[in-house]
């Protein structure tokens, strides 16, 4: 909570200073106060704590081969957070009712129905395999997940022959991951293309009776107008079903007119 207790002495001290010096934001001192250091918003050349606070203790100097060690358990340790993370996650999403759950996620940060949920129970649920791998996992969840696309016995594999997954970026890892995979040629690629729109053909429409009259084609008309609204695809008439449409409507209409006029000749003769 900012603290905004500025005492007259403080501020004649700063109207007093005329220098060009940055001052600190931040007032209190190491040891027992330095969980408690306040903000004061109105002192003049603030500077970020990084700059204003200087080291609380007193660093143990350790050599090249123990630092590197040092972060390497901590890295371990933060993989192991994360998967015990999504744990938390998937072992939520499998006890509670839905409601509970989309509150567990709504206390979390989350919505209950986004990605990142989803991702996590994915996580979650391959944490006891994923967690005796702690060491070579990386900490990013996100990394972890794309392992997770890896089928079974390729990331076994990997891990015999003791990849080391904590370096590689998450392109490198999206290409480890895609080559595991069967290779499977794009949909576009296997479709045909209409000459005149240079869009995709993968369907024939036909009628599957002898006989279609004007209410068969309104029918189908609207059904696929429906479908051309609600989905990416495009309908095309050819022109021998448009013109055939259109021979059905006029002859229909001819021949409702012509028994409207029989019907009043009868009438009127009666």
């Amino acid at each position: 909570m900012l603290d905004i207790n500025i005492t007259t002495a403080a501020i004649e001290t700063a109207a007093a200073n005329t220098t060009t010096e940055n001052v600190t934001s931040y007032y209190g001192t190491a040891g027992a106060d330095a969980g408690n250091v306040r903000y004061d918003p109105f002192a003049p050349g603030q500077v970020s704590a990084a700059q204003g606070l200087g080291d609380i203790e007193t660093i143990k100097p350790r050599s090249r081969d123990q630092y590197v060690a040092l972060f390497k358990k901590t890295e371990e340790r933060t993989a192991r957070a994360t998967l015990q993370m999504c744990r938390v996650v998937y072992e939520a999403h499998q006890s509670l009712e839905e409601h509970d759950f989309a509150d567990f996620c709504a206390a979390v940060g989350y919505k209950d129905d986004s990605s990142v949920i989803r991702k996590f129970c994915a996580i979650g649920k391959l944490q006891p395999r994923l967690v005796n791998h702690a060491a070579f996992m990386p900490p990013e969840w996100t990394k972890i997940y794309m392992l997770t696309q890896m089928p079974a016995q390729f990331f076994e594999s990997y891990v015999n022959d003791g990849t080391d997954f904590r370096g590689l970026t998450g392109k490198q890892l999206k290409a480890l991951v895609d080559a595991t995979r069967p290779q499977v040629k794009h949909l576009s690629l296997l479709l045909p293309k209409d000459k005149d729109s240079n869009n995709f053909v993968f369907a024939k429409l036909l009628f599957d009776k002898t006989f279609v009259d004007a209410y068969d084609w309104r029918a189908v008309k609207k059904a696929l107008a429906e479908i051309e609204s609600r989905l990416p695809i495009k309908v095309q008439f050819v022109a021998a079903a448009e013109q055939a449409y259109k021979n059905t409507v006029t002859h229909r209409y001819t021949q409702a007119k012509q028994n409207a006029k029989d019907v009043e000749f009868r009438a009127r003769c009666s």
